[in-house]
């Protein structure tokens, strides 16, 4: 892991995006329907792999044949979001395999947590569907979101 000394202790710095909250997102109860902060999240990780990797996810898929399809996801939801919400996102790394990323996304409106997403990826040949290691220069990259 890189020793930065402005950085906390426990963690390293996490990438951080915002989501508006939509009518689209949310049920006849005015509130997020929960499947819906699985789209969130996952636009959360298409921004983390666009803006903090420098690996966007469209290049990834059509120019090397790259995915990185979910193998697992566990959510916890603690608060609910309305329409016209923010939704402030920390996505960090976890655990880093050989080919898989678990990473952690942490939820928040006003500073409060609204809930946690634990999910691992996995990098995939698309054309043969099998699991690849993760490119190297990708990796040194995800290394600086691993939580310590």
């Amino acid at each position: 892991m890189a020793s930065h000394s402005n950085r906390n202790q426990h963690m390293s710095k996490p990438f951080t995006v915002d989501h508006l909250v939509r009518f689209s997102h949310c049920d006849p109860a005015a509130i997020v329907y929960y499947p819906d902060f699985f789209d969130l999240q996952h636009a959360a990780m298409e921004d983390w792999f666009r803006d903090a990797l420098k690996y966007p996810m469209p290049e990834m898929i059509r120019n090397q044949r790259l995915g990185v399809p979910t193998v697992s996801i566990q959510g916890e939801f603690t608060k609910p979001l309305a329409m016209g919400d923010v939704l402030h996102w920390e996505v960090r790394v976890l655990k880093l395999g050989r080919a898989s990323v678990q990473l952690e996304y942490r939820g928040m409106k006003d500073g409060a947590d609204h809930l946690k997403i634990v999910q691992t990826i996995v990098f995939m040949d698309l054309d043969k569907q099998v699991a690849v290691p993760i490119p190297e220069e990708l990796r040194s990259r995800i290394e600086e979101f691993l939580a310590g």
